[in-house]
């Protein structure tokens, strides 16, 4: 494995991945938060693959093991007998593995394969006036 597929951004999305999202075989999510800066920012948006396994070094969605309804979005730093090892890549903004341990396989959502990157915000002065 190399290294550095442990802490590599995601694709942007293409029209494949856009067809596959119309065509219901994506699933559409919302960062929120910045436990996976520098490589996804909150209000990015990230496509879904629910019909793969994920592997080492991936970003995954499960749900959250102690929040019904709460999404986790982490990268796999490992496998485990007991569940996943989830790992935020900016580790002082994340909870993840490190406090809640291995969080249980039957609670993967799917693997992260694209990403819809938030607009960057306009600021006045480049703002075009009518």
């Amino acid at each position: 494995l190399n290294p550095d597929r442990l802490s590599a951004p995601l694709a942007a999305a293409g029209l494949k991945d856009l067809l596959l999202f119309f065509c219901g075989r994506r699933l559409l999510l919302q960062v929120q938060g910045d436990s996976m800066l520098p490589h996804l920012a909150s209000e990015d948006r990230i496509l879904v693959n629910q019909r793969i396994r994920p592997k080492r070094g991936d970003i995954v969605v499960a749900w959250h093991p102690r929040k019904p309804g709460v999404r986790l979005i982490k990268r796999l730093h490992r496998l485990e007998p007991n569940g996943m090892h989830l790992l935020g890549d900016n580790p002082s903004a994340s909870t993840d593995s490190r406090q809640l341990g291995a969080i249980p396989t039957a609670l993967l959502i799917g693997v992260a394969v694209s990403c819809l990157r938030r607009p960057p915000t306009t600021s006045s002065a480049t703002r075009s006036h009518r």
